[in-house]
């Protein structure tokens, strides 16, 4: 591809954003092709059932799921693993790990020193019991029982410093024979990387089993939404204050949230206006142009580093009739815009300093070839 080795070698585009880009096309490729590429820019092909990443931004290691079925018993493996044992390569091919088990629900630091999934072998036909898995690139793992069962899900910090597992839907929230709701909450359980529980965190209200709870890069805030259609925010270096992101004008849920990519901003959108919250302060510094959002729209908000480049991905009307909008903001203002027909459930992610969007499917764990990445170069003169 010769416009993207003529873009990395563009000095006047910062190395981190460059490097950035060079990491999602690379993954890309790597898991819709199970193809890798060496230092000297030989192909490595590598045949798997799937190829996957488990930390979504940088995406520079890859989770391979190989071929056939194991040979490892199952008393060596987690308790009811849906997933086979697999192992980590990074993005030149080199294998620089093992995983006890690779899934589509596994999380996995950027430097790929810890992993976490759900242990317990769940299923709707079989209640099982909830385990917290941690799992280490050497191949071992180590498990850790809830004090109650439930549907969970994992989350692992993108330094590595921080796991969570949080329980979307407890069992026992409705009474087995009134049928009405208990008392009962799913809380979320925080652990250092040594598997050691070090605080628990319950919500005022039962968690939305929609968007995935997410956490910041340092692993300091936790954040998902509420049944309520509220934000339910905590922080993990301050005593683990929890603080409420209400819902917008009229009563419309923040469906969707993501961090900046050192996890000092959240960006929150959904069925209603886009804000970007810088989380020190909590002060709004930045409110998107779309005051009121129909019906059927939907907004996801991604922002850089400093919060300098914002993108806001729309998805105006619902199937059949439905359309996407871009917009790009620097320093606030409206740089670039742009709309699009035919592409459903995407959002545009946005690199390290700005220079750089990417357009994808809205759930990384999806393979992008049904959906092609799209890839904008954005100028500080505010031209694409």
């Amino acid at each position: 591809m010769p416009w993207l080795e003529e873009i990395l070698n563009d000095e006047s585009i910062p190395e981190e954003d460059r490097y950035w880009l060079d990491c999602r096309m690379r993954s890309a490729i790597a898991q819709d092709l199970h193809l890798f590429y060496n230092e000297e820019g030989s192909p490595l092909y590598v045949e798997a059932d799937f190829i996957t990443p488990g930390e979504d931004y940088w995406r520079e290691h890859m989770m391979v799921n190989p071929l056939g079925s194991t040979d490892v018993r199952d008393e060596y493996r987690p308790t009811g693993a849906f997933g086979d044992p697999g192992y980590i390569m990074d993005l030149y091919g080199n294998r620089v790990g093992d995983l006890a088990e690779v899934d589509r629900f596994v999380s996995l630091s950027r430097d790929a020193s810890i992993a976490a999934v759900v242990s317990g072998g769940r299923t709707l036909d079989h209640p099982g019991e909830s385990i917290a898995c941690l799992m280490y690139p050497d191949g071992s793992f180590k498990e850790v029982p809830f004090d109650r069962n439930g549907d969970y899900e994992a989350m692992v910090s993108s330094n590595g410093e921080v796991v969570a597992f949080q329980c979307v839907t407890p069992d026992g929230m409705f009474d087995i024979r009134t049928h009405e709701r208990t008392d009962v909450m799913g809380d979320v359980y925080v652990f250092d990387p040594d598997g050691n529980l070090i605080h628990r965190v319950s919500p005022p209200v039962i968690f939305s089993s929609g968007e995935r709870g997410k956490i910041s890069s340092t692993g300091r805030f936790i954040c998902d939404k509420l049944s309520t259609g509220e934000l339910f925010l905590f922080d993990c270096e301050n005593d683990y204050a929890t603080r409420l992101l209400s819902m917008s004008e009229g009563g419309r849920g923040r469906t969707s949230f993501n961090y900046n990519p050192d996890g000092d901003y959240l960006c929150t959108g959904g069925f209603s206006t886009g804000l970007v919250i810088e989380l020190d302060t909590f002060e709004t510094v930045w409110v998107s142009s779309n005051k009121f959002v129909g019906i059927n729209d939907n907004v996801r908000i991604h922002c850089s580093s400093n919060a300098e480049c914002i993108a806001s991905t729309t998805r105006h009307g619902d199937r059949p009739d439905y359309y996407y909008e871009l917009e790009v903001y620097l320093d606030n203002k409206l740089v670039y815009s742009d709309t699009a027909e035919g592409r459903y459930h995407e959002e545009t992610v946005v690199s390290p300093n700005g220079y750089f969007l990417l357009t994808r499917k809205d759930d990384f764990r999806i393979s992008n070839t049904s959906l092609p990445t799209v890839i904008r170069q954005i100028s500080r003169e505010g031209s694409e």
